[in-house]
C-alpha cells in the first residue's frame, strides 16, 4: 500500500509539472497531438477517417510506422511497470505502439491497480503518456480478452461460450455483448478479443469449452450478436481464431496446433461460414490469426486467408492481430521460415498488421525494421498495414475521446442490471437431458439432501483465463442451500476428485480407486444412506478441458461414473447435474438415472440457476449446441453431415456384409433439450411456394404451449436440398428462435430465408452457386429425425 501511495504522489507531481504542456495540447473538441499549436488534418474530427489516416500516415517515419505493428503485453503479463516511467522514453514504444494487451486485468497479479477507479487512472495515465511524450501523439488501443465477460477481476461473469451457445437466445447474446463492451470501455479497454467463431467438429478438442457449438449457422448467428453488442458500445470486437483452427487432427491441440482435417469445400461451408457472416454483417474491427496450418500452409503466413479471403471476399476493414506466438511458429513449429526475420516477412507480407507474443515488443519491431531496410518488405506494404491500425483507432474514437471516465466506472462494471443478466444466462443455459417425471423436485418432499461430486462446491471452473478472474460464485451446494432454506438439511461430501491419480492414462485403462479415492466415495455413500435425495454434480475442470486439454475419451474422467453408480446402489433417488466443457458420453447415467440436468460451467450464478431448475422455479429451455456421441469411436458425428456420411446398417445380421457391427446414433443430438411443459406445432406456411433466387422466402409456424406452466422453446428450422450437383447435407440448420410461451398460449414463429445466402453451396470448381430445385423444410425440436414436428417444401426456380 505504501508503494501504491508513493506512485500516486509521483503521478500527481508529473501531472502538475506537465500541466503547462497539457494546457497547450488539449483543446475544446480536438487534441494537438503533434504539439505544433495548430490543428492538422489528422487532429480534425470533422474530416473523414480516410482523410485523417492519409494525413497522419504521411507524417510518420518508419520507426513510428513499425511501432504501430507491435503489442506490449501488459502488467504483469510482460510489462514490468503498471504506469509510465522514465525508462519508457528509451524503449521501442517511445515511437508509439499498436496496442497494449491485458494491462492490469488481474490475470497474473491482483493489486490496487485492478480496482475500478484506480484501473481507469492507470490506463488514462498511459494513454496520456503516448499523447504527450511521443512525437505524433498516436493513441494506444487497449486490448483484452472477453469470451465470457471482460477478462478483468471485477467484471460480470457469464457462462462459458459453450454454455451461452446452449441458450440459443440471440437477444441474450446481444445483451451479453453489450455488457462486455460497456464494462470493457468503462475500464479503459477499447478492443475486446471476442467472440470465438471456431466451429467444433471433434469434441475431444480441448477448446470446445470456448466455442458456441458445432453448427456453423448457430455459431454465426450468436457470434454476430456478440460482435454487434460489443461494438455498439464503441469498443472493437476482434473475432477469433481466423482460420480453420478448430479441426485439429485427432482433436489434438497442444503444441501440435496444426494439420486440420477437413476438405476445402467443407472448410468453406462449415468452418468459414461464421466468419463470413459476422465479418459481412457485423463489421468487426479486428480479427486474430490462428496458430495452425491449412493444407500445409500456416494461416498466419497465408496471403490467401489474411488478404484474399478475409479482406477481398469478406470485405474486412479492420486490423489483423496474431494469436500469441503465431508468427514465431512459422519458424519454430511449421518450419516454413528458416529464421525469425523470414517469419516476419512471411506474416507481414501475407496480411498481418500487429504481432503479439509473451515477449518484449522490441523482439519483433527491431527485426521488422531490419527486414524493411534490407528491402524484404516494401514501404507500400508497411503503409497498408499501418493504415489499417490507424483506421481502427480513428473509428474507435481514440484520437478524439481517448480517456476512460473514472467517475462512471463504478456505476457500470458489475452493476445490478449486469448481474441480473449473468443469472438469466445461467438459467437459460440449463439443458434438461433426461427426465422420467422425477423433475422438477418438490422442495417440501425431502428432509435430508446430499449434494456431492467434485463440482458440488468448487467455484474454480466458473473462473476463466479468458474472462473475469475473481467472482463471488454461487456453487451448486450454496445455491441449493439458499433455495431450500430451513425446508431441508443439506449436507455435502466431495465424493471424488475430477480425475484419478493415473489420469490421463486411466482414459485408456480404467483403474480401481486407491485407498484415498475409495475413502472419498465411501464417505459420500454413508451420507447418501442418511439422505432422502442425492444430487451428484459431475463434469470438468480446467485440468480436463480447455486450451491444450485434449482428451482421448469423452467419458467422465476419473471415478466420477463410479461415484454415481455407488450412490445409485443405495436405492435413494439420485439426480445428476452435469457440468461439462465438452460433449460427454454419460451412457450409464442416461440408462440408469431418472433425471439429468446439464448446467455447463454456468458463470457466477450457476448454483442459483441449478437449484431453481431442479426444484421447478426455472423451466429449462436450453438446447444442446453440440452432439453428444455415445463413444469417441463414432467421431466424426458432428452436425451437419452430408447424405450417407454417418452410414447405416441393417437391423438384423445380413450375410452380404451389411451386418450389425456397431452402435448407431448419438447419445443426444444437436438441439436436444427437454422441458417441464409440452408444445404443439401446426399451420406451417411457406411463401412463395416457387421462389426465385432473388425472392425472400418466409416460413411461419404456430407453436402452442399445451402444458400447465410457461416455458421457453427453441424452434429450429432445418432445410434439405433434395438433389444437388454436390452431395447435399442430410439436413442443415437455417433458422432458430427461442420463444417464451405462457401455458395454454400460442405464438407464431417466423423465419426468413435469403436464397443467395442461405441456399448457396460450393459447387464444381469450388465456385459458389445457388442451384434451382426442390427443398424440404422441417420445423423441429432438435436435429434428430424423430424430433421433426412440421414438414413442407418449396421449389427454387
Amino acid at each position: 500500500m505504501r508503494n501504491f501511495k508513493l506512485q500516486m504522489i509521483i503521478a500527481g507531481l508529473m501531472l502538475v509539472c506537465g500541466q503547462a504542456l497539457a494546457d497547450g495540447i488539449y483543446h475544446d473538441g480536438w487534441i494537438d497531438r503533434n504539439k505544433n499549436s495548430k490543428q492538422d488534418p489528422y487532429e480534425n474530427p470533422e474530416l473523414s477517417v480516410e482523410e485523417r489516416v492519409t494525413d497522419l500516415l504521411g507524417r510518420m517515419n518508419m520507426d513510428e510506422k513499425t511501432a504501430q505493428m507491435g503489442t506490449i503485453y501488459g502488467f504483469k503479463r510482460v510489462l514490468k511497470d503498471p504506469r509510465p516511467t522514465e525508462k519508457w522514453k528509451t524503449q521501442v514504444w517511445k515511437d508509439g505502439i499498436g496496442n497494449i494487451d491485458e494491462h492490469c486485468n488481474g490475470v497474473k497479479h491482483f493489486d490496487e491497480n485492478v480496482e475500478l477507479q484506480n484501473h481507469c487512472d492507470v490506463l488514462n495515465e498511459i494513454q496520456r503518456w503516448f499523447i504527450e511524450e511521443t512525437r505524433l501523439g498516436i493513441p494506444v488501443d487497449f486490448t483484452n480478452e472477453g469470451i465470457r465477460g471482460v477478462c478483468h477481476s471485477n467484471a460480470s461473469n457469464f457462462p462459458t461460450q459453450l454454455g451461452v451457445g446452449a441458450t440459443w437466445d440471440k437477444d441474450l447474446v446481444r445483451r451479453i455483448g453489450e455488457i462486455t463492451g460497456a464494462e470493457g470501455k468503462a475500464l479503459g479497454y477499447s478492443n475486446i478479443y471476442s467472440p470465438i467463431l471456431d466451429v467444433v467438429r471433434d469434441p475431444r478438442w480441448g477448446r470446445t469449452v470456448e466455442c458456441y457449438g458445432e453448427s456453423p449457422f448457430h455459431v454465426g448467428e450468436l457470434g454476430k450478436q456478440q460482435c454487434l453488442g460489443i461494438q455498439s458500445k464503441g469498443v472493437g470486437s476482434t473475432v477469433k481464431h481466423f482460420a480453420t483452427y478448430s479441426t485439429p487432427n485427432g482433436g489434438r491441440d497442444g503444441k501440435g496446433r496444426t494439420d486440420p482435417q477437413i476438405p476445402q469445400r467443407d472448410m468453406h461451408e462449415i468452418l468459414m461460414q461464421p466468419f463470413e457472416k459476422v465479418i459481412k454483417e457485423a463489421k468487426p474491427w479486428g480479427a486474430m490469426s490462428s496458430y495452425n496450418t491449412y493444407d500445409g500452409v500456416p494461416v498466419t503466413g497465408s496471403s490467401y486467408f489474411l488478404t484474399d479471403l478475409l479482406r477481398g471476399e469478406y470485405g474486412f476493414n479492420g486490423y489483423v492481430v496474431s494469436d500469441s506466438g503465431a508468427v514465431d511458429r512459422l519458424k519454430s513449429q511449421h518450419k516454413t521460415a528458416k529464421d525469425w526475420e523470414t517469419a516476419i516477412v512471411h506474416a507481414v507480407t501475407a496480411g498481418l498488421n500487429v504481432r503479439t507474443n509473451f515477449q518484449g515488443t522490441e523482439k519483433f519491431v527491431l527485426p521488422l525494421r531490419k527486414v524493411i531496410k534490407d528491402g524484404r518488405i516494401s514501404e507500400e506494404i508497411i503503409d497498408s498495414r499501418v493504415a489499417d491500425v490507424l483506421r481502427v483507432k480513428f473509428e474507435l474514437g481514440l484520437f478524439d475521446d481517448p480517456f476512460a471516465d473514472r467517475e462512471k466506472v463504478t456505476e457500470i462494471v458489475h452493476n445490478s442490471e449486469h448481474e441480473a443478466t449473468t443469472l438469466e444466462a445461467a438459467r437459460k443455459a440449463m439443458v434438461l437431458l433426461k427426465n422420467d417425471g422425477t423433475l422438477p423436485l418438490d422442495s417440501e418432499a425431502f428432509a435430508n439432501v446430499l449434494v456431492t461430486g467434485p463440482l458440488a462446491d468448487d467455484p474454480l471452473p466458473m473462473i476463466s483465463r479468458y474472462g473475469p478472474g475473481r467472482s463471488d460464485v454461487i456453487t451448486p451446494l450454496a445455491g441449493i442451500k439458499a433455495f431450500l432454506g430451513d425446508k431441508a438439511n443439506v449436507t455435502h461430501a466431495k465424493g471424488c476428485h475430477y480425475f484419478d491419480k493415473l489420469f490421463p492414462a486411466s482414459d485408456v485403462v480404467r483403474s480401481d480407486p486407491d485407498e484415498e479415492a475409495q475413502a472419498g466415495i465411501d464417505a459420500a455413500v454413508r451420507l447418501a444412506m442418511e439422505s432422502d435425495l442425492i444430487i451428484a454434480c459431475v463434469g470438468d475442470t480446467h485440468d480436463t478441458v480447455g486450451e491444450s486439454k485434449t482428451r482421448l475419451s469423452l467419458d467422465l474422467p476419473g471415478h466420477q461414473d463410479l461415484l454415481v453408480q455407488e450412490l445409485a446402489k443405495t436405492g435413494k433417488p439420485v439426480i445428476v447435474v452435469l457440468m461439462p466443457g465438452r460433449a460427454t458420453s454419460i451412457n450409464w447415467i442416461e440408462q440408469n438415472i431418472p433425471g439429468v440436468l446439464c448446467a455447463w460451467h454456468g458463470g457466477e450464478k450457476v448454483g442459483q440457476a441449478i437449484a431453481e431448475t431442479l426444484f421447478g422455479a426455472n423451466n429449462p429451455g436450453g438446447k444442446l449446441p453440440i452432439t453428444f456421441p455415445k463413444s469417441v469411436g463414432q467421431i466424426p458425428l458432428a452436425f451437419p453431415a452430408r447424405n450417407g456420411a454417418h452410414g447405416g446398417q441393417s437391423k438384423g445380421h445380413d450375410p452380404n456384409g451389411w451386418g450389425t457391427s456397431r452402435v448407431r446414433g448419438p447419445l443426444y443430438p444437436l438441439g436436444h433439450g427437454l422441458s417441464y411443459t409440452t408444445f404443439d406445432y401446426e399451420n406451417l406456411k411457406i411463401e412463395p411456394a416457387a421462389p426465385t433466387v432473388d425472392d425472400k422466402i418466409t416460413i411461419t409456424c404456430d407453436v402452442t404451449n399445451t402444458g400447465d406452466r410457461g416455458g421457453d422453446n427453441v424452434i429450429q428450422l432445418y432445410i434439405r436440398d433434395v438433389l444437388g450437383t454436390i452431395t447435399p447435407y442430410s439436413k442443415i440448420l437455417r433458422g432458430f428462435e427461442r420463444v417464451a410461451i405462457p401455458a395454454g398460449e400460442k405464438k407464431t414463429v417466423t423465419f426468413e430465408l435469403d436464397p443467395s445466402r442461405d441456399l448457396k453451396v460450393m459447387g464444381p470448381g469450388h465456385k459458389w452457386i445457388v442451384e434451382p430445385g426442390d427443398f424440404d423444410v422441417m420445423i423441429a425440436e432438435s436435429s434428430g429425425d424423430e424430433a421433426i414436428k412440421q414438414q413442407g417444401s418449396f421449389t427454387l426456380k
